[in-house]
């Protein structure tokens, strides 16, 4: 377990670049003794307290500026053994002396100590099995899907430059968040219609695809390489729900599901409409580890069963046959709800559903483009 030394100490505002000077300095002695990470920081929002706070507890004076600083070790052995080794370093390396390397504030009106981890949380920054990574439109018309979400949307298409195939790679303000391709006539003969699809990540694609199929799911399209961007297969959850499993070729962290916070343009939120949700938990709780975290009671529609993977990430329902069959149906954020209601009808599209408020405060609404996919807006009102 990791182990942290945590100190404040009041630093002369006007001493800020010699105080930068001097941790640069002095700090590289604590890496080389086995530090895994220091930060330095300098208090720019450091509000007065009504019993105490950061700065009466250092004494800090007016012309002064608060440091919170820390640094961390792989484990309190490690940590031990450097300590007992300053006494000596502090004699024999400039980078510790205080004749060479003075400190440029009172040390005596430092605060430290060394803490012991009790909780941890930290975002992740790749991608693990079970995570929604991307999202992807199959159209029988790309140009018209393009100017339709285009309007509705701050999201701009940028072609993916696959030579063998019409892929478009949807940009939301901040990041990448879907693709758009059409309906190959191959595609159309195997009764594909249009659709919004999700991404899962998998470990392995194989792997997934066959436990996948022990669990009653199904293969809609083999596993293959795309060159550059990863392994995917295109499968459905035992109640019909098609939907993509992948492993990038990217170690990093996919963006396009906004699970930190809302994004508009980015998708906001996951939504499975199945006709068994005792089976869809089964078969999605064994693959990817999700959890069944409480219920809203939807009266004649049953209940709606939250999903969390971490965060919250989505919900299943019991799917409505006029709805047409099992999906997963995505939400987009935008910025205002009412605005993309208007938007959505004035570019062609239909609004089957909302604006609805939802906890939280935020609206949503179903809408089924021009060609006949069906997706999820949600937002706030400006007014």
């Amino acid at each position: 377990m990791t182990y942290i030394d945590g100190f404040v100490i009041a630093v002369p505002t006007a001493n800020r670049q010699k105080f930068i000077d001097h941790a640069n300095t002095g700090d590289s002695v604590f890496m080389e003794l086995g530090a895994l990470r220091i930060l330095e920081c300098w208090g720019d929002d450091v509000p007065e307290g009504k019993q105490t706070d950061f700065r009466r507890a250092v004494q800090a004076t007016a012309d002064e500026s608060v440091v919170f600083s820390w640094i961390e070790w792989p484990d309190k052995a490690t940590r031990d053994a450097a300590m007992a080794r300053m006494e000596e370093t502090m004699k024999t390396d400039p980078r510790m002396s205080p004749e060479h390397n003075p400190m440029p504030f009172d040390g005596a009106r430092m605060i430290f100590g060394g803490f012991t981890p009790v909780v941890t949380m930290e975002a992740a920054s790749s991608d693990s099995q079970g995570d929604f990574i991307w999202y992807e439109l199959l159209t029988t018309d790309a140009d018209a899907a393009q100017a339709f979400y285009g309007k509705i949307l701050p999201w701009t298409f940028a072609d993916s430059g696959q030579a063998d195939m019409d892929y478009r790679i949807v940009r939301a303000p901040e990041h990448d968040v879907a693709g758009l391709m059409a309906i190959t006539p191959d595609m159309a003969e195997h009764g594909a219609q249009p659709v919004w699809l999700s991404y899962l990540a998998v470990d392995d694609v194989d792997q997934a695809v066959t436990a996948i199929t022990e669990k009653g799911g199904t293969v809609q399209m083999p596993a293959m390489d795309v060159p550059m961007v990863g392994r995917i297969a295109m499968v459905a959850d035992p109640q019909g729900a098609p939907l993509y499993v992948m492993k990038p070729v990217s170690g990093g962290k996919s963006m396009a599901f906004a699970y930190d916070r809302p994004r508009v343009g980015h998708a906001a939120w996951n939504e499975l409409h199945t006709a068994d949700q005792l089976g869809a938990w089964a078969f999605y709780g064994d693959l990817f580890g999700w959890v069944h975290d409480g219920d809203l009671d939807m009266g004649p529609m049953g209940q709606y069963q939250f999903i969390r993977r971490g965060g919250m990430i989505g919900a299943m329902m019991k799917a409505d046959p006029a709805m047409g069959p099992p999906r997963w149906n995505t939400y987009f954020r935008v910025a205002d709800i009412d605005a993309a209601k208007t938007a959505v009808v004035a570019a062609g599209g239909q609004v089957v559903q909302g604006p609805d408020e939802i906890p939280g405060g935020d609206f949503s609404m179903n809408c089924i483009d021009p060609q006949g996919a069906a997706f999820g807006l949600v937002g706030g009102r400006s007014s």
